[in-house]
């Protein structure tokens, strides 16, 4: 005999029948996520510096035109790719005694200008606090410099420099922990419903009359041992 259906009520009663094994995955998932984002996950810090772009388009007016801003987005954006170029990483890398070099400089370094206006956020991440701080300080003081002399049409100053942070950006260990604690629920969820379906145990009188489409006419009471043994005694006699 095959079960060829299974109904929320058998659903319902096989995840009654192993909840302390739903419940024991789901705590063995959430335990390890938590281990692994701990122990086995480098801890990954992040920094930012922000800078102004200015053009050279200035007139004599105290006043900023709708053009001087456009010229000053537009050489933000400039000054944007320039930032990871390879004379300002090698200037950054020299400043810093060459403890970084500048290809690993540049996968650390990421520039973005702020939408609508000449700002360059510069986020800069590592897994050394201290290290990332220097790198963003390096950079605003060397950076000018060197744009200026490859772009020679803007003016650079920094706004905010860069700080040590003191708790990771990655991993994000909540989060983690999260997903592990569903991830083991949903799995276990879905391995008890697939014993279900794959069971074809005679457990209830509904699973004999689904499988057999015969009416239940009557059954048996279950008997704890003092009536089986008040019947054995019967017998005797």
């Amino acid at each position: 005999m095959n079960r060829v259906e299974i109904t929320l009520q058998d659903i319902f009663w096989a995840l009654k029948k192993y909840i302390v094994w739903i419940i024991a995955v789901t705590l063995v998932f959430t335990v390890c996520a938590w281990a692994y984002s701990t122990f086995f996950v480098t801890p990954i810090y992040s920094t930012e510096i922000s800078v102004c772009v200015f053009s050279n388009e200035r007139g004599s007016s105290s006043g900023v035109t709708t053009g001087e801003l456009a010229a000053d987005a537009g050489i933000a954006n400039t000054y944007q790719v320039l930032l990871t170029s390879q004379p300002v990483m090698n200037a950054v890398s020299e400043e810093l005694g060459g403890t970084v070099s500048p290809e690993e400089l540049r996968g650390m370094i990421k520039p973005e200008v702020e939408k609508g206006t000449q700002i360059i956020n510069v986020s800069i991440r590592g897994k050394d606090p201290k290290q990332i701080a220097d790198i963003g300080n390096t950079l605003a003081e060397v950076a000018p410099t060197c744009l200026n002399a490859l772009a020679r049409g803007g003016e650079m100053i920094a706004v905010d420099h860069a700080k040590i942070p003191t708790t990771p950006v990655s991993p994000n260990i909540a989060s983690n922990i999260s997903v592990g604690f569903i991830l083991g629920l949903l799995l276990s969820c879905a391995v008890v419903i697939l014993i279900a379906l794959l069971d074809t145990t005679i457990w209830r009188e509904e699973d004999l009359e689904r499988a057999y489409n015969i009416p239940i006419l009557g059954s048996i009471p279950p008997m704890g041992a003092a009536a089986i043994a008040s019947a054995k005694r019967k017998d005797r006699r």
